[in-house]
């Protein structure tokens, strides 16, 4: 199966990058996510315990410690996945910019040299081939196969 998105898989510069930009990308929607999913949790525990006006009675006070403890724990994850989710992204941050950095320059410069030394062999063995007077050979293909049967 080949893979819809193709990874480059011939530097390891390349890898950090993406790699990097992957996990950035994954950090801030995680981050959005628990952003809302904390609110939702905050919102519905506050309402169901402004909801609850009997307060003599054992169950309504017991009721809304819970929602009251639920309430705390959702604001404390919600700080505690953002510091998780925070350097993650700033590992990705970094990992991003020192591979793009490495790629452009100290891969990318000798890629280019290697391309434009083929260029110059290229422009070299045609003028020989052109000084000579011989020309390119050019390869004939057989003929094709009709695909009709013959009458």
């Amino acid at each position: 199966m080949e893979s819809p998105i193709p990874l480059p898989t011939d530097n390891i510069y390349k890898f950090y990058a993406l790699f990097g930009l992957s996990l950035f990308i994954f950090c801030v929607g995680a981050s959005i996510y628990n952003v809302y999913h904390s609110n939702e949790t905050v919102f519905q525990s506050m309402i169901e315990s402004a909801a609850i006006t009997d307060t003599n009675s054992p169950e309504a006070v017991v009721k809304k410690q819970v929602l009251e403890k639920r309430y705390e724990l959702a604001v404390e994850d919600r700080k505690g996945f953002d510091k998780i989710l925070t350097r993650f992204g700033i590992i990705g941050m970094l990992m991003m910019f020192g591979g793009f950095l490495l790629w452009q320059f100290i891969t990318q410069p000798v890629q280019d040299e290697i391309a434009k030394l083929q260029r110059d062999k290229l422009r070299y063995e045609v003028e020989q081939l052109k000084k000579s007077g011989s020309t390119i050979p050019v390869k004939e293909e057989p003929p094709e196969e009709s695909s009709q049967p013959e009458a």
